[in-house]
């Protein structure tokens, strides 16, 4: 039985165990790993909203980015495009605006993606320096529901419940970003919303929106996604279990070394 002030004693067993979680997180991990994204209320680091997810689009690339659909069930779209001021102080490498619209209700949907930190100041500073005053911020949860096949049960979001001049608007907004590789890009989700009755109303038809619409579009369904230990057996099965075997070896022979197996 091991002991934990043996092991602290040893540091060539402290290195095995590390290198073993590192190396069953790997075997365990999706295999596309390096693929995933973080989806987050902040950018540039994740915080206790974060979520891990696949992305249907290269949000890197502005090409993809404009394939997004232009229909989504039974809302149509149209694009829009700021005045060239706008583009020059978001300083963004590729921007998507599009409004989204069925029978009753308008979203308008921003996808901007950047290399800089200034292309996503505060949101709250932006539209006050627009002339909007903001009668309410939070950040809020929009029920995205689980299934069989999809492990997310919420998306957290920044709110923003905005007014002027007797117009009224909820701004909703969420950032993307690498958790594994060298990028070192982000991608804020922004979309908003005229109120015609209350907020509350115009917020429910938006994350509705999200759910029903947005959500399953933006991001693959990662449930069925194999391991990497699971794609290894895909092949050679032989070479797998070999392959595994001295990936397991190497940390477990740190570990069990003779120092920790002396009996006391």
């Amino acid at each position: 039985m091991f002991r934990t002030a043996e092991i602290q004693k040893d540091p060539i067993a402290l290195i095995g165990i590390i290198l073993l979680a590192y190396v069953l997180l790997f075997l365990f991990a999706p295999h596309d790993i390096m693929d995933f994204t973080v989806v987050d209320t902040e950018y540039w680091h994740e915080t206790e909203n974060r979520m891990i997810v696949k992305s249907a689009y290269d949000y890197n690339n502005k090409e993809s980015i404009e394939q997004f659909p232009a229909t989504l069930d039974d809302w149509s779209s149209f694009d829009y495009k700021y005045s060239d001021v706008v583009y020059d102080n978001l300083n963004a490498e590729a921007v998507l605006t599009r409004g989204y619209k069925n029978e009753n209700d308008l979203v308008w949907m921003d996808i901007i993606h950047s290399k800089v930190g200034e292309s996503f100041h505060k949101q709250k500073i932006c539209v006050e320096g627009g002339g909007w005053t903001v009668v309410n911020e939070s950040v809020v949860r929009i029920d995205i529901g689980a299934s069989k096949y999809n492990p997310y049960t919420f998306l957290c979001a920044n709110r923003l419940d905005i007014e002027k001049d007797g117009r009224k608007q909820v701004m909703m907004y969420w950032f993307l970003f690498k958790k594994f590789g060298s990028s070192n890009a982000v991608t804020m989700i922004r979309l908003s919303s005229p109120v015609s009755n209350d907020y509350s109303e115009t917020f429910d038809t938006m994350s509705q929106f999200v759910r029903d619409q947005l959500f399953e579009e933006m991001y693959e369904n990662v449930g069925k996604t194999p391991t990497v230990i699971e794609m290894l057996f895909y092949g050679n099965k032989i070479l797998a279990a070999v392959v595994i075997f001295l990936a397991l070896f190497i940390p477990l022979g740190l570990i069990f070394n003779r120092k920790i197996l002396k009996k006391r």
